[in-house]
Parts: C-alpha cells; structure tokens; sequence
C-alpha cells in the first residue's frame, strides 16, 4: 500500500475514474460524495440512456479560454483508451446518431454499477451524504472539514462538478475551494440549456417537435447553425438543435446581446420546391378553410401560427383567396421563422456549466494546480465545457486519467 492518502471530493465522472486508477495502483483513497448515491448525474445523463462517449472526439468539440489545454488530456485518452477502459470493466458500447456512443444496455445505471463495483473492488472508500466544507493546507498536509470531524490527506481532488442540475445534488463548492487557494474562476454560465423566448405565440405551439436547421442571430448577424430537432415549450424552445447554440446564445445574454434564433422547418426542401409544392396544393385546395388547406403538409399546431404570422391578409378565410405573393410570404415564413430569445433555463435545468476554475493556473499535464501543489482539478469544475454528444463525459474520463496518471507516475 502507498503512504499517499488522497481525498477525491466528488463521486462523479471524473472521480470514479481516478478513484479506480488510484486504487489499482495502491494508494489509499476515499471519495466525498455530498449526495446519498454516487454518479447522479451519470444517471441523467443521455436521458437515462447515458450518452457516454462520442467515437469522434476532437478538439474542435470543446470550449475553452485556453483551448490548448485541452489537447494534451485528449491524446492521452482518445476514443480508443475509453473504450478499452470500459470494456474491461465489463460494459458493452453501442454508436447511436452522430457518432454518439452508449452502453448496448441502453441504461445509466450500468455505467454507474459497473464504477462502482470496481471501485469499491480495489478498495476506494466511499463516504456519501457528507459535505466537505472546507479544504486547507497546514503543515504540509491537507485538512478537509465536514461537520465537525476534519481529516487530513497528502493530496486532493477536487472532482465537485458545478451548479448545472442542481437537483441532482450539484453545487458550486468547487469554485469555493479554488478560490480559496488563490485560483480566479472565469465566469460560469449555463450551456447546454433550453432557451426562453418572450413570444407570446409561441406558446401555442407547446409539444411541437420538428426536424429544423437553426440559425443564432447576435445582434443581427449570423453566429452560428445546427440541424437537427426542435421542440416547442410552453416557455420557448428545445431540443438537440437548441442545445447545440444554446451556449453562444447563453453567453451573448450575458453580455446584453440581442439574440434571436431563425429556424427553417423545412431544411431538405430549397424555397423553389417549396413554392412548386404549396402552388399545386392551391389549386387543388377545392374550397378548403385557409387553416385546412396546409393539414397533412405541417404539423396541426403549426398551421394556424404560420399562417397567422406571415402577413397573409386576416380577411382572406379561404385557400382559394390566396395568391401566389401569399405564397412567397408563407414559404419566405416558414424558412425564415425568427423567435426572439430573451433568457436561458439557467443552471435549474443546464447539462454543463461554461467557465469554472482558470486553465492558464493548472497543468495540463497533470490536472496539478500551480499555486498549490497537491492540489487537483478534474472534469466540469474546470473552464473546458463540451458540445452536446457525449463530449462532457469524455472531458470527465480524460481529465480524470491524466490527473490518477500524473500521481501514479510521481
């Protein structure tokens, strides 16, 4: 047994896996875990599924004020040392939509058991339902507070998370600890977050979910785009798409920026096609209600919000009445249909937290950071945050490799 005592505060992603590594390698560790249940927010993740990894991880899936930082944990533990990894732990992966990777049993709690299982195997000690309170140094040893018991350890490991989700237990402690040792925080924002809208007709549309290529719009120029679902809420908008712009968007909020989304519903028909389609339907409209004229093309509760919107005189109540300015108007509508956003969901309801503690004072190399030696970083409580894909749990694995490597390695 190693003489190193190190203390993870954290069961999640990233401290599972340097519980494990740790152990196997001899060194005594014991997890803080705040919550009853270790890896909540595993359990959430994918919904419920556990979109665990991405078989395409490359830079260019992550955000960071040092983006650099990131490249070193990425090569370390590529694609190819994850799936080993979990493997050998005894879990079967399945690639779903866009590479995205799952476990086969298509549920969280595998993930979840099989860490678990291991690391309790090769001894990790867990000690759940305990908030760490406070973490010091003091005559070349780390305290850790919780209630009224303290403890001390030669090294630790803050693997906190943030406050995204915090339902599942989430909290901003980490930031705490790191400023405490003198680390700044850039700061956090949600991402990977639905997005408000103060469109009071919008929320006719409530259940609606489409296949849409989405335009963000910051302050009148063009951000950034994604393809894929979106759904309709009672507050404003979601989905796969949604998410995929929500932190530009959330960021742009932040700052005061006008951010409006453009979706176009019918992204695999050009605006040609589109006209031909609903000029022949016109014609063969045979005296039909203007709102029942488009039943069958669009979705129900799309129909009368289009129509109602895109400056088709309200007089007109039949097809028949509508000419061909009224089908440019509608096709120009439908592929250009603008919801202004005026708030996120924030943290209640975020994947991941942007910002976190400053790259630029941890070594990338060793997830150590550079004001306090022995002390370390891991996962979302660092400024690195992923896209929507499976990317955020694979910056947990990796930071969480390098970070037991570089202490099995002293």
């Amino acid at each position: 047994m190693n003489n190193l005592s190190i203390a993870i505060v954290g069961g999640g992603a990233s401290g599972l896996m340097c519980s494990i590594m740790l152990s196997r390698a001899g060194f005594k560790v014991c997890v803080y875990e705040k919550n009853t249940k270790i890896g909540r927010k595993i359990l959430a993740t994918g919904n419920g599924r556990c979109n665990i990894s991405n078989q395409n991880v490359s830079l260019s899936n992550f955000n960071s004020t040092d983006i650099e930082f990131v490249k070193y944990p990425l090569s370390q533990f590529n694609y190819q040392k994850f799936q080993q990894f979990f493997e050998q732990l005894g879990l079967d992966l399945v690639t779903g939509e866009n590479s995205r990777v799952y476990p086969m049993s298509l549920q969280a709690s595998s993930v979840v058991d099989l860490l678990v299982y291991e690391a309790k195997r090769v001894g990790v000690e867990f000690i759940l339902n305990t908030q760490i309170q406070l973490v010091k140094f003091e005559n070349d040893k780390f305290i850790l507070e919780y209630g009224k018991n303290q403890k001390e350890f030669t090294k630790v490991i803050i693997a906190s998370g943030t406050n995204a989700m915090p339902k599942l237990g989430s909290s901003d402690s980490g930031y705490k600890f790191a400023k405490s040792f003198g680390h700044n925080i850039i700061k956090p924002f949600a991402s990977l977050v639905q997005l408000k809208s103060d469109c009071i007709d919008t929320k006719s549309l409530s259940g609606v979910k489409i296949d849409s290529k989405v335009d963000l719009e910051i302050n009148k120029e063009f951000s950034q785009s994604a393809l894929g679902d979106v759904l309709f809420t009672v507050y404003g908008i979601s989905g796969n798409a949604i998410l995929d712009i929500s932190r530009e968007a959330s960021y742009s909020l932040s700052i005061g920026s006008r951010v409006v989304v453009n979706l176009d519903i019918f992204p695999n028909i050009s605006k040609d096609i589109l006209i031909s389609k609903l000029t022949k339907r016109l014609k063969n409209s045979n005296d039909k209600d203007k709102y029942f004229w488009l039943e069958g093309f669009i979705h129900k509760k799309l129909i009368k919000f289009v129509i109602d919107n895109c400056g088709i005189k309200k007089d007109k109540s039949k097809a028949d009445e509508l000419n061909r300015k009224d089908i440019m108007s509608l096709v120009y509508f439908m592929k250009n249909m603008k919801i202004n956003i005026n708030d996120t969901k924030g943290f209640e309801t975020a994947e991941v937290s942007a910002g976190g503690v400053d790259v630029s004072q941890v070594e990338s190399k060793t997830m150590q950071s550079k004001l306090q030696k022995g002390l370390y970083f891991t996962g979302e409580v660092l400024d690195v945050d992923g896209q929507c894909g499976g990317y955020n749990l694979h910056w947990a694995w990796a930071s969480g490799y390098v970070c037991a490597n570089s202490i099995i390695g002293l």
